[in-house]
């Protein structure tokens, strides 16, 4: 008798089980695909438009300053913090520099006002001026963090 009852309770919790867990692992994988690296979107970018991939790959990591964490987390703050600029906004300016061969410090007031400009094409008033120097700031402390670590 206590074998039935056990293998009834095994199986009654497979079941319930089992319908969860397929649910979970289904959520985990999508997300993981939609958060890739800026620096792998750009060397997209530029492979896109008929560079080869090593070579896309060595321009972007000498253009981009930071390491590939870094960089990710600054671009996160940019974007939560300047809701006119997009993601791809990000990923054209610091393409279009990796072809010039200059570099990008996305914790730089300049890189980041000559980002806002080129995005947006218009002028910038004083809120968002202010808003900017916080950014920079937040930036460069991420950046310090990744010289400390």
């Amino acid at each position: 008798m206590n074998n039935k009852i056990f293998i009834i309770t095994v199986f009654i919790s497979n079941i319930a089980f089992g319908a969860i867990l397929p649910i979970a692992t289904i959520q985990k994988t999508s997300t993981q695909k939609n958060t890739s690296k800026i620096s792998d979107k750009v060397s997209k970018t530029l492979y896109s438009r008929g560079i080869e991939r090593k070579i896309a790959n060595k321009k972007v990591e000498k253009t981009l300053l930071n390491n590939e964490r870094t960089t990710d987390l600054m671009a996160q703050n940019i974007l939560k913090s300047i809701k006119s600029i997009k993601e791809t906004d990000i990923i054209a300016f610091i393409s279009h520099a990796a072809l010039k061969g200059k570099n990008v410090d996305l914790s730089s007031y300049s890189t980041l006002i000559a980002l806002l400009q080129k995005s947006t094409g218009s002028l910038i008033d004083s809120d968002t001026v202010q808003t900017i120097e916080k950014l920079s700031n937040e930036n460069e402390k991420l950046k310090l963090q990744e010289v400390i670590l």
